[in-house]
């Protein structure tokens, strides 16, 4: 299968799978595509409904990713490609909900799938946070699996198969999207623009594996400027007063209020911050991801022992750990502020 027109980057033996099924046209009617975010999910979902509906006469050149078909699919304009956005979000009051309801699954996905093709081959219905479905969502859909009509393909993105009907998981072909290495994080960045290549080597340190986020970074400015200030009010607290942590902690907890799934992130970007400084401490600068820090790490590990920063990496998955339990955000984050070493100011 030539992969070059393929927007998938990195998951060689998942395209090679799907390649293979285009070429013999025995695409299976149903596909969960699990993986972290940012790992390339939804651009798989894309490239096969490009496959599905490419006009080339070339099957081992689909999705040639120049017909009118591939193009409309890239750009979302494809009548007959439809996505259904599950993520959980707060609404003003705090409570979390899914940006489409029950009556729109019904009254939209319902009537359309049962729908000849308007301009192309075949349906294509992409369900993304598949695994946040409601049991009565999940119904709904599972009943579609079992009889799924012609010229149709739904594709659920999940994180994982751990919050979905077994019955669901069972009737769909899994693909599973696993990161990647670095080394093919910075080949399918290669060609875009960095100031430095000490920005592209940590955007790629920093994607853990994700080629859609890294591409994402790349383009986006602002992802990786959020980062750095996020690691700037990190390091301010880890050698501020006891009254710059609380008044980090509190900082945090007001952004968990807003949005959680955003502090779970900033949580893990703090522990790759204290597992950098441990890779420091025992001289592997190649573990590194945030390079850039590498100096202001140095000072402070002048401050710190070994057996301290293993402590401190075990104290913010205990506050991870509890934020996804729904513990108060103000007192874990404050007990955690309260448990992290102290940085003697003159170390620095």
């Amino acid at each position: 299968m030539n992969t070059r027109n393929w927007a998938t980057l990195g998951h060689d033996l998942i395209m090679e799978v799907v390649g293979k099924a285009v070429e013999q046209d025995r695409l299976s009617h149903s596909f969960l595509i699990t993986g972290v975010e940012g790992v390339g999910k939804m651009t798989l979902a894309l490239d096969i409904a490009k496959a599905a509906n490419c006009e080339t006469l070339e099957v081992i050149i689909r999705p040639c990713g120049e017909c009118s078909q591939c193009r409309r699919i890239e750009l979302g304009h494809h009548t007959d490609v439809f996505t259904y956005d599950l993520e959980r979000r707060e609404d003003a009051s705090g409570n979390l909900s899914t940006t489409i309801t029950m009556e729109q699954l019904r009254e939209d996905f319902l009537k359309q799938i049962h729908r000849k093709p308007f301009e192309g081959r075949t349906r294509v219905f992409i369900i993304t946070s598949a695994d946040l479905m409601r049991s009565e969502q999940s119904n709904i859909l599972l009943k579609t699996l079992e009889e799924p009509p012609d010229d149709t393909i739904i594709i659920l993105l999940a994180s994982g198969t751990e919050n979905l009907l077994e019955t669901i998981v069972s009737r769909c072909q899994l693909l599973q999207l696993k990161p990647v290495s670095t080394r093919k994080v910075m080949e399918a960045i290669e060609n875009r623009e960095f100031s430095t290549e000490i920005e592209k080597k940590e955007i790629a340190r920093l994607s853990r594996g994700r080629i859609g986020w890294a591409i994402r970074a790349s383009i986006d400015s602002t992802v990786v400027e959020d980062i750095e200030k996020y690691l700037d009010s990190l390091e301010s607290a880890v050698m501020g007063s006891l009254e710059e942590k609380f008044e980090f902690s509190r900082m945090v907890s007001m952004r968990f209020r807003e949005d959680r799934r955003v502090v779970i992130h900033d949580m893990d970007l703090m522990l790759t911050w204290w597992r950098d400084l441990l890779m420091l401490s025992v001289d592997n600068d190649e573990g590194i991801v945030n390079i850039s820090r590498i100096e202001t790490m140095k000072l402070i590990l002048n401050s710190l022992t070994t057996t301290q920063i293993v402590k401190a990496i075990s104290q913010i998955r205990i506050a991870v750990d509890n934020l996804q339990k729904n513990v108060s955000p103000r007192l874990v984050c404050d007990n955690l502020m309260l448990k992290l070493p102290v940085v003697a100011i003159s170390a620095l």
